[in-house]
């Protein structure tokens, strides 16, 4: 099992339900924790956007605890409840973005965003052969809707000594009121719920040795159909990349 997949694949795979990795680690033994903190480089791109690509630095950081509460430095944090081998479920808060039609030419006339810690939780059930089915839901408390996610990912942990690939795709749908509150256009575009994105993405990570992480990653995220027709939408696809280094303690 990749014991760095909570924090990379929110971190990287941006494309994908920001759930999917959450419950990737297990229950840990009494007394002990999990924790890396680091650095990446990121594009800041995402499907929908309508400025151009830019390059930021983004922390890495992901503490997991013994009672199963793990927090990542992207801004989620949840809990792990399961006790049964191959099933992982909890609760889960993911901090969203805020946005202001002012913030943009292309965003007049659509709704405010109002910055917001999301609730709702995740479960993730392994199929065998390192593979995980995703799902999650959260209520979004800016829309007054619900998002949810599905989504598979397979790993592999043997391609080379100290290195791990992980492989996932996903889906994202939203309610009535989420997608009219990012995607409306106000007297002249209204969308219903249904999907939201589909995203698809590979991991890597490489192991220098017992302190010292790299990893790699690059998504893409394809804008469902209802979005993609807002005039508030300058592309509807977009592919990201990052690259970030972390020690464990």
């Amino acid at each position: 099992m990749n014991k760095l997949s909570p924090m990379l694949a929110i971190l990287s795979l941006a494309a994908l339900p920001a759930w999917a990795d959450d419950g990737a680690v297990g229950m840990m033994p009494d007394g002990s924790t999990d924790m890396y903190v680091g650095l990446a480089v990121a594009t800041r791109l995402s499907a929908g956007d309508d400025h151009e690509s830019a390059m930021s630095l983004r922390p890495l950081l992901q503490v997991q605890g013994s009672n199963g509460i793990f927090v990542s430095g992207t801004g989620l944090v949840g809990m792990h409840l399961s006790q049964t081998p191959g099933v992982e479920y909890g609760p889960l808060l993911a901090d969203s973005n805020g946005r202001d039609p002012g913030d943009r030419p292309r965003l007049v006339n659509t709704h405010p965003i109002r910055g917001s810690w999301d609730v709702g939780g995740f479960y993730n059930y392994y199929l065998g052969w390192q593979t995980r089915m995703l799902t999650s839901i959260t209520y979004d408390t800016s829309a007054h809707g619900l998002v949810a996610g599905v989504g598979l990912q397979k790993t592999l942990v043997s391609v080379a000594p100290h290195h791990t690939i992980s492989f996932s795709v996903g889906a994202r749908l939203g309610s009535g009121a989420v997608m009219r509150e990012r995607y409306e256009v106000i007297g002249a575009y209204r969308p219903s719920g249904g999907l939201m994105s589909l995203g698809a993405g590979v991991n890597w990570n490489w192991e220098l040795n017992n302190r010292w992480l790299v990893n790699t990653a690059v998504s893409g995220q394809r804008l469902g159909n209802g979005p993609a027709g807002s005039p508030a939408v300058e592309r509807r696809s977009a592919v990201v990349w990052s690259s970030g280094l972390a020690y464990r303690f």
